[in-house]
């Protein structure tokens, strides 16, 4: 997408146009889905965690301070509602074979590293935007990047 066109619905959103906050929007929601669908335990959880989001970031779009801030905020904000969410599960939540099996793997983890294994691998983020979204530190991200891959057996 051309960064002056990025730069225009941006600054329309922030004004209130749902329309054009749609449109940024259009752009991360599967990114969005897929790190929330993979994350939590089921289907209704992951869309309820995005909707979630989606509310929250068009409630909150007049807040940002740059147009490049708005990929940040809105995973930001879906990382804190998957968090919130993983907090109500039960400690060593495993899933039944009615999930598929690569979701099923990925509840092996704990839900932090699971959250930032499903941002790597299905959302295909690298460790930098990974820290960005969750808050935590570059260097924390890739150790646990780096355990949570080699528990999944993919490194």
């Amino acid at each position: 997408m051309d960064k002056d066109y990025y730069r225009e619905l941006n600054a329309q959103a922030t004004d209130g146009d749902a329309k054009a906050f749609s449109k940024l929007y259009e752009m991360i929601y599967r990114d969005m889905y897929y790190t929330a669908y993979y994350t939590l335990v089921d289907d209704e959880d992951a869309i309820e965690a995005v909707i979630g989001a989606a509310r929250d970031g068009f409630n909150s779009i007049s807040k940002l301070r740059t147009e490049e801030a708005f990929t940040v905020f809105m995973m930001k904000t879906l990382c804190a509602r998957i968090k919130m969410r993983c907090k109500e599960y039960e400690p060593n939540l495993r899933l039944d074979s009615n999930h598929p099996k690569l979701k099923r793997l990925f509840f092996t983890l704990n839900a932090t590293d699971r959250l930032i294994a499903v941002m790597h691998i299905a959302a295909r983020m690298n460790v930098s935007l990974i820290a960005a979204y969750t808050g935590m530190m570059k260097n924390s991200v890739k150790k646990r990047l780096d355990a949570a891959l080699t528990a999944l057996e993919l490194k």
